[in-house]
């Protein structure tokens, strides 16, 4: 190649990536993603079909965050199969999620919105009043029949940050389902979960990972008993909180204010589900 072939082509790749650039520059820029500078004001709504949840461009943005994940992938990060074995805090692979629906952003799904601003609180069943801090303990010994966090770790303060970040819109109430026209019926409620609820949850209760046992990747569809459910010291062991869960928010995706299930079909179920085997609860001593 002789000296002027040579100059010519570098000239002309320099042209052409100076058009490049150029025609770039002239493109519309599309602006990465970034996550709000204030906690929202209004209710906010990390569904599948919302914005979702992005890390709040704040002083304490990671750690809440960290708590958002904590709520969304709780069998991942402090489950009994996590990675670091000191942070297996949680006794079962269930996400916060599984009953916080939208990491708490339902407003029929046990919202997490609000909450914040609520505690201290007296708790009818502790007897007295309660910190915010107590009441995720109770749901860590309890739903997630495991220990309580360190009140200094990462993960208690994350929790903490999360509920901060969404508790300024208003609390949503949760009252207790009225009374079924029938007594409720575990026979009855088989059928009813033949029928609506072991597609998801399968026939056994057990429910359906997404991969395989020991790799923390949780479930599509969490166990609804068994040894790897909630404990029978949760509250979704209990009528007051089943009932409503069962028949505004099962199957999953719908509409609370057009159930699928009748009230009766939905007390039927929470028996069934009582009737079913699950971890004991046994308080710290």
């Amino acid at each position: 190649m002789n000296r002027n072939t040579f100059v010519a082509g570098f000239l002309g790749v320099c042209v052409a990536i100076a058009v490049v650039a150029f025609v770039l520059h002239r493109l519309p820029q599309t602006a990465l993603p970034r996550g709000p500078s204030s906690p929202p004001a209004t209710w906010p709504d990390y569904s599948v079909n919302g914005p979702g949840f992005l890390t709040p461009a704040m002083a304490d943005g990671e750690l809440i965050a960290y708590g958002y994940k904590l709520v969304a992938e709780t069998f991942a990060l402090i489950g009994p199969e996590a990675p670091d074995t000191t942070k297996r805090y949680a006794g079962n692979s269930l996400a916060c999620k599984n009953c916080h629906l939208d990491a708490g952003t339902n407003r029929a799904g046990v919202p997490l919105v609000g909450v914040y601003k609520t505690y201290p609180k007296f708790s009818a069943r502790s007897g007295r009043v309660i910190s915010l801090a107590e009441r995720i303990d109770e749901c860590m010994t309890r739903s997630m029949n495991g220990r309580k966090l360190p009140d200094a770790s990462r993960e208690m303060m994350g929790y903490l940050a999360y509920l901060k970040f969404i508790g300024e819109p208003q609390a949503v109430a949760i009252e207790p389902a009225p009374p079924a026209p029938l007594p409720p019926d575990a026979t009855r409620g088989a059928a009813v979960y033949d029928r609506v609820c072991a597609a998801c949850h399968q026939a056994d209760g057990l429910g359906k990972r997404w991969g395989v046992p020991a790799d923390a990747r949780g479930y599509q569809f969490p166990p609804v008993w068994g040894p790897d459910s909630f404990n029978d010291g949760a509250g979704m062991d209990e009528f007051h909180r089943s009932v409503g869960f069962i028949q505004h928010d099962m199957p999953r995706g719908t509409d609370s204010a057009h159930p699928q299930l009748s009230l009766q079909e939905a007390w039927d179920a929470a028996a069934l589900l009582q009737s079913k085997p699950r971890p004991h609860y046994e308080p710290a001593r």
